[in-house]
């Protein structure tokens, strides 16, 4: 009740105020006689102490009860029992942070917590790991060194399951884990309903320290000098710090120094793929995460050749110097590309023609002049399955542009977009345009739907040139203009891939070079034309669980491959974090979670908690029937006798 709210009885005196203070107002009528007053006077005088005394009383304790609805009183009371729930769900932590001795105990507070199901009540027990599991007896829970923790899909598990039991009885959640640091969600992932506890018994890690391998990273995934492989150690302070790698007969130490977690082996490999393990010297109660198995593949990088027959003044000033700069940016993989770019200034010279032989795409960096051999080699190196991009600039000329349409390379009708010849500068350039049409899901272009990869639509392109489409040839992206940008050829039978690109690579005509989408696009334009997207060569490993019950190692598959099983990172993290923590990061209310300390409590089962009933909607119900009373008789009129 809140007692704040009962000075409103004070505007008890305002209808009293008005019931004194009124007084009738009398109108002088002439009368021919006053035989009848005195008797007239008595009836009035009757009637009206008959009809205001009440009315008054009815507007006191119309005032009074809307007060007492604000200060909105309730029953207390503490002798209510809890309500026996219809389920009890056991979830029962079987990831790899759970040793023997922990799984002792909690089989412990298993039987305390089923004793204490009350008859009638239906028990599920379930094992969770990285997915959840009922189990049926309790012997059969089953924690599997490695596994990972996925708290969170089974606390929604259980709540989906009480939630679906088809009765409005209470339910209840008994949680028998290790509580690590790194296993409660940021954020509740849902709204605890109402009438479910939640009951945690946390089980004790016999350490607070432990020595693993948390991830093993090939850095230099493509082909070069040496292989460099890195290890993310946890170390204790005090623990030795040697780590050990063993593959292909291969055995290094590295020292990992103090206040580090990252050691890195530099190898000679006898083969391209390398399968090992990576190990510290742990002596903790967790020995799954002290070797990591790895297995890392060697891939060889695709060869680009930049052709650039008219490079400028200055070998710094080309499309072919632009294209190189871009596709050796260094990337996520160690500062290694995908590419090896090579720059030639002529597919033919006084030796012959260029051998394209392993290179995986040839650009045509606005060749000015082109022959008729040069165009039927490429044409022969495009049938063979190799890829083919054309970037038009300034140096264009119709020559050069009838030998590669008579060959198949190139749309036929090119034609400046609005001049007789290309322009040299910026000054003589087209209008600035922008993209507004493009195939998002095309592997060139669908990394830059404006999401994660950024939005094509924020680069400036010149409009120079009008390509027609048909014949074979499809448009990829076009500027706001009208005008194609970005063309593929789509022959029923070719092999390899044909692309124009309607724009100089150089900042002749926009800053293109400079923006942050430059180098992205570039590797995605001759990843897609050399067949690169393709090339992965780091195995993901899996991780022992629920499905996945083969403990951490190396296994052959029957295609010949190699599929790795290794303990999950996140469980080399053994610090416990208290109940109150979990009860935060799922947003139980305080009042239905309870953690359990005691071994042998009885009591638990059938323990009180405080109820209450509120009054206030009474009193507002009365409220209303007391105003509807209040009108009547304040409208009331008197009869009149005959």
């Amino acid at each position: 009740m809140h007692p704040g709210f009962l000075w409103a009885m004070a505007a008890l005196a305002v209808p009293l105020w008005i019931h004194l203070s009124r007084r009738r107002r009398y109108t002088e009528v002439p009368v021919g006689t006053l035989r009848f007053l005195n008797e007239v006077l008595k009836e009035r005088r009757k009637r009206s102490r008959f009809e205001e005394i009440p009315l008054l009383l009815l507007r006191l304790l119309a005032v009074a009860l809307l007060a007492l609805a604000f200060c909105r009183p309730f029953l207390n009371s503490s002798e209510k029992a809890v309500e026996s729930p219809a389920e009890t769900v056991v979830l029962l932590d079987a990831s790899g942070s759970v040793t023997e001795d922990m799984k002792d105990a909690g089989m412990k507070l298993l039987q305390q917590s089923t004793q204490q199901v009350a008859e009638g009540s239906k028990l599920t027990l379930a094992q969770f790991s990285d997915e959840v599991e009922t189990i049926n007896p309790a012997d059969k829970w089953t924690p599997r060194a490695g596994a990972p923790t996925d708290l969170t899909r089974a606390m929604g598990w259980a709540l989906d399951r009480l939630g679906g039991s088809g009765t409005k009885r209470a339910g209840k959640i008994v949680l028998i884990a290790h509580l690590a640091e790194g296993d409660l969600p940021p954020n509740p992932p849902r709204v605890w309903p109402p009438g479910v506890t939640l009951e945690v018994h946390a089980l004790t890690p016999p350490s607070s320290v432990n020595a693993a391998v948390r991830n093993v990273t090939l850095l230099t995934p493509y082909v070069m000098e040496q292989m460099e492989i890195e290890a993310e150690v946890i170390l204790p302070p005090g623990a030795d710090r040697t780590v050990t790698l063993k593959a292909e007969g291969i055995t290094a130490t590295e020292q990992v120094l103090e206040g580090a977690d990252r050691v890195i082996f530099k190898i000679n490999p006898p083969r391209d793929e390398v399968r090992g393990t990576i190990s510290v010297a742990g002596t903790d109660a967790w020995p799954a995460d002290d070797a990591r198995p790895f297995a890392v593949r060697w891939v060889e990088p695709r060869k680009v050749k930049l052709i650039d027959g008219n490079p400028g003044t200055t070998p710094f000033e080309g499309q072919a110097y632009f294209g190189e700069k871009a596709l050796t940016a260094s990337g996520a993989a160690h500062g290694k590309t995908p590419f090896q770019p090579d720059i030639a200034y002529g597919l033919s010279g006084r030796q012959g023609a260029t051998d394209l032989t392993g290179v995986g795409a040839v650009a045509l960096c606005g060749l000015p002049n082109l022959s008729t051999a040069d165009a039927r080699q490429l044409a022969q190196y495009v049938e063979s399955g190799g890829g083919l991009v054309v970037i038009l600039d300034a140096r264009w000329t119709r020559g050069a542009s009838a030998v590669l349409e008579t060959a198949g390379l190139l749309p036929n009708g090119v034609r400046p977009a609005a001049a007789a010849t290309m322009p040299a500068s910026a000054d003589e350039s087209g209008p600035v345009r922008a993209i507004t049409q493009w195939e998002r899901t095309h592997p060139v272009l669908a990394a830059f739907d404006g999401r994660e990869g950024g939005d094509l639509r924020e680069i400036e392109w010149r409009d120079c040139f009008d390509i027609p489409e048909g014949d074979g040839w499809k448009a990829l992206a076009k500027l706001d203009g009208g005008h194609a940008l970005l063309l593929e050829k789509t022959g029923p039978v070719q092999k390899g891939r044909v692309l124009v690109l309607a724009h100089s690579l150089t900042r002749e005509w926009t800053d293109l070079p400079r923006d942050p989408l430059f180098v992205p696009f570039v590797k995605s334009l001759f990843s897609y034309a050399s067949r690169a997207e393709g090339a992965g060569p780091e195995l993901k490993p899996r991780h022992p669980g629920i499905h996945e019950k083969r403990a951490p190692g190396l296994y052959d598959t029957a295609s010949g491959g190699t599929e790795i099983v290794a303990a999950a990172p996140a469980e080399s993290s053994v610090v416990a974090t208290p109940p109150e923590a979990l009860r935060r990061a799922f947003g139980v209310p305080d009042t239905t979670i309870q953690t359990i300390t005691p071994k042998d409590d009885p009591t638990l089962a059938t323990a009180s908690v405080p109820w209450r009933h509120e009054l206030w909607p009474w009193a507002v119900a009365l409220l209303l029937v007391l105003l509807t009373v209040e009108n009547i008789v304040a409208t009331r009129r008197p009869t009149r006798n005959a």
